[in-house]
């Protein structure tokens, strides 16, 4: 049976998290890491909708300013969320049903995307900063190795998993394990990329205070393919 020591290095992961930004860029760069914010798009692109009606901007992620990349992000640059904050769509909802993400490889492509005046939307915007974790662990729910019963019994005194606006490590459960699609069975085999939790300063809530997670194909050919999903208490 393996050690507590060996548990640990074999469980845990590098993680980002994404935190209020400090100092504050004193004329809004468009580059810049934003909640409530997208301000880049390729050209030829414009706002995404649904039924006529304007998503709302939750993020836009520029690699390019992280100490490190993590898995699924190593050939992105720049990542853009949106989604419909008034009727939130399901987790079996195709990428661009109800919330869009675009994922960009190089940020030197990008022009500016101008915000559109009919767009109505709750959520405060406001910059973002990168931090390290240097060792998050998995929810109970997500340890596939077999742990000692003392272990298994007291778990989170031992390994904690970290909350809010995160990228790479573990996401943070509330219900269960992410079911990416009925019986875990989406054609593209989506794992884990990133996590936006709900966020008081943003006027943003995932139904009552949850985490949306984000995952990436890694079936052959489906490399681009986006999948959503979201849990609440």
């Amino acid at each position: 049976m393996l050690s507590l020591v060996e548990i640990r290095n074999k469980l845990q992961r590098r993680a980002i998290i994404l935190e209020h930004a400090i100092c504050e860029p004193g004329i809004k760069d468009p580059n810049w890491s934003w909640f409530g914010n997208v301000d880049l798009c390729l050209p030829g692109e414009t706002w995404p909708t649904q039924d006529d009606d304007f998503l709302s901007p939750l993020a836009q992620i520029n690699l390019t300013h992280f100490p490190f990349r993590p898995p699924h992000l190593q050939d992105v640059e720049l990542l853009t969320v949106f989604i419909n904050e008034f009727d939130l769509p399901s987790s079996d909802e195709a990428n661009g049903k109800g919330w869009c993400l675009r994922a960009y490889r190089s940020i030197s492509e990008l022009i500016p995307l101008k915000r559109p005046e009919a767009l109505k939307s709750d959520l405060k915007a406001f910059p973002l900063q990168p931090a390290i974790v240097e060792a998050d662990f998995p929810c109970h729910e997500d340890v596939e190795i077999d742990l000692p019963e003392e272990l298994d019994d007291n778990y989170p005194d031992h390994f904690k998993t970290v909350e809010g606006f995160k990228l790479g490590g573990w996401p943070y459960l509330i219900q269960s394990e992410i079911y990416w699609a009925p019986w875990n069975k989406h054609p593209a085999k989506p794992e884990y990329v990133f996590q936006i939790d709900s966020c008081e300063k943003g006027q943003w809530q995932w139904g009552d205070g949850g985490v949306g997670y984000f995952g990436r194909g890694t079936a052959p050919g489906h490399e681009n393919t986006w999948t959503m999903a979201w849990q609440c208490y």
